[in-house]
């Protein structure tokens, strides 16, 4: 996602918010604290601090906001933010200004006061000047570690670091991820990854004592892990013993400690970054064994969980089956199919050979071994289901249709109306919507059934039991009801100002008045708002925001 681009990424009401922020100005304090981050205030029922990073150009890396808002897309306080980088951008960034010909033209005492406050303001300036005046000497370990140190103690407050520190925090991270993209892969490609590895360790240990709520430690981590597999991946032909023995030295301590801290999914991506070189010569052996030897370390064996066992597992899988010994992947799925993960190898190797009977008696016995374990035997639910339609078992594929979709998995609704015959389909209907309504979370299903099938007047009555349904569910009622959508819709407004006694309920009553003025009409909505008033004459706010609904 883009500066230039946020409309195609977040949904059209919350851009359409954040560009009203953005208009009428809400965005305040907008800076640049260090390359490429930014921080802004924004205004609105409260103040909000938002953080964003950028890339070199205008890709947007992470994003952060003290808002409540919960979601994968951006708030309307990070859009407007992100709209006032973009304009701050566009402003500045076209004709930059010529600051090496404006600092020759001042005096040594101005230029000492000009340093003396930036010094102050930009401690990541104080911690340049400390290295390039401390050694002249090239990039080592202990200078990388040394680096990433001091500006996370410089950030740190009694040993903790605020969220809205982080940034300084990873400001020494950030120059040695600067030096590593100046080096050769193919010629540096070890040290990249030495260097990469003291990120990942010293920004680990950052976490432990940081929050991390705008995700910038961890999108460091990430980068540095990013490096890593390119230049494992990029990696020249020639890949000797002693390479691949430094290499296994390095990650071993590395994934060890990642176990033992057990905050991310490090020891599987650095594992994951080791497969780039399994098919290489005999190497994968070598890998395999490596692999063998973590998982009997006593960091992994002393977790509770096998999540990290499973995984393992599965790149041991994968390098057998990249040899092509088919008798050693048969002894390995035998061995390990206490991991669901490996079953569902087997399963899927059975279907890419087109054993599809093999798949299905597999799926079965998984479904009893994980029966305590509903995600799971959903899944091989699925996968058995699919094995029937390329067997052509119609008579298997409708039951489990039936079975799928009676647990409220609305694509084998689809399924089932594709399998059951015309003349049986109404009697099928009836017999599905009685099973879905005896458990409350098959409901999404159980209503999306009845708009399907147009039974309105079943939906009718689910909207009388569910009274805040009407809210979605009016278009479907509205021709053929229209009396009862009306007293639906507004005995739901009744309930919902009631109990009220703030103005956030009273806006989000509000909220739903406008709805049903949206279904019912400029004149219905005059009316319940004029009853409102005449019921609740005391309360100030809930009239204020009442006026402000145009009709």
């Amino acid at each position: 996602m883009k500066l230039s681009n946020l409309d195609k990424y977040v949904p059209g009401k919350l851009y359409k918010r954040g560009v009203d922020y953005f208009e009428q100005d809400y965005v305040k304090d907008l800076r640049e604290d260090g390359l490429n981050r930014w921080h802004a205030v924004v205004s609105g029922t409260g103040d909000y601090h938002v953080s964003v990073i950028l890339n070199d150009g205008d890709t947007i890396l992470s994003s952060f906001c003290t808002c409540p808002f919960e979601s994968d897309s951006l708030c309307k306080h990070e859009v407007a933010v992100c709209l006032a980088i973009q304009e701050h951008k566009n402003e500045y960034g076209s004709a930059p200004l010529d600051v090496l010909s404006r600092l020759k033209e001042l005096k040594k005492a101005e230029l000492l006061d000009l340093l003396e406050d930036l010094l102050q303001k930009q401690p990541a300036v104080n911690l340049y000047l400390v290295e390039k005046f401390s050694e002249t000497a090239e990039m080592d370990e202990a200078k990388v570690r040394r680096m990433i140190r001091k500006s996370a103690s410089r950030a740190g407050r009694s040993g903790f670091i605020a969220w809205d520190m982080t940034g300084l925090a990873i400001e020494g991270a950030l120059e040695v991820q600067g030096y590593l993209d100046t080096l050769d892969p193919e010629q540096d490609g070890e040290k990249i990854i030495r260097f990469s590895l003291i990120i990942i360790y010293e920004c680990s240990k950052m976490l432990e004592k940081a929050d991390d709520s705008s995700g910038i430690i961890g999108t460091v981590i990430g980068e540095s892990l990013r490096k890593i597999g390119e230049v494992m991946e990029q990696w020249p032909e020639k890949l000797d013993q002693a390479i691949i023995d430094r290499i296994l030295d390095l990650f071993y301590p590395a994934i060890l400690f990642h176990l033992e801290q057990d905050m991310t999914d490090l020891p599987v991506s650095l594992v994951g970054s080791l497969m780039e070189w399994s098919d290489r010569g005999d190497y994968g052996n070598k890998i395999y064994d490596f692999i063998e030897k973590i998982i009997g370390s006593e960091a992994l064996q002393n977790k509770i969980y096998q999540y990290e066992i499973e995984q393992f597992r599965l790149f041991q899988l994968m390098i057998l089956r990249q040899q092509g010994d088919q008798v050693a992947v048969e002894a390995f799925y035998q061995t390990h199919r206490a991991y669901p993960y490996i079953r569902k190898a087997e399963v899927e190797r059975a279907m890419e050979a087109g054993e599809f009977e093999q798949a299905v008696r597999l799926c079965k016995e998984s479904e009893l071994v994980d029966s305590d374990l509903a995600g799971l035997v959903l899944d091989w639910k699925k996968k058995r289901f699919e094995a029937y339609s390329k067997l052509g078992w119609t008579k298997h594929q409708t039951a489990l249709a039936y079975e799928l979709a009676a647990a409220g998995e609305k694509d084998y609704y689809h399924e089932l109306k594709k399998l059951v015959e015309a003349d049986e389909w109404q009697k099928t209907v009836a017999s599905l919507l009685k099973d879905l309504k005896k458990t409350r979370w098959n409901s999404d299903l159980y209503r999306f059934v009845l708009v399907e099938e147009k039974m309105t007047e079943e939906l009718l009555e689910y909207c009388r039991s569910h009274l805040h349904t009407i809210e979605t569910l009016y278009p479907h009622l509205l021709k053929e009801y229209p009396h009862e959508v009306n007293e639906l819709f507004t005995s739901y407004i009744y309930q919902m100002i009631a109990p009220a006694s703030d103005r956030k309920k009273y806006q989000e009553a509000c909220r739903k008045i406008k709805i049903y003025k949206k279904a019912l009409g400029k004149e219905a909505a005059a009316v319940l708002i004029d009853e409102l008033k005449f019921m609740y004459p005391k309360r100030k706010a809930l009239l204020d925001e009442l006026s402000k609904i145009s009709y």
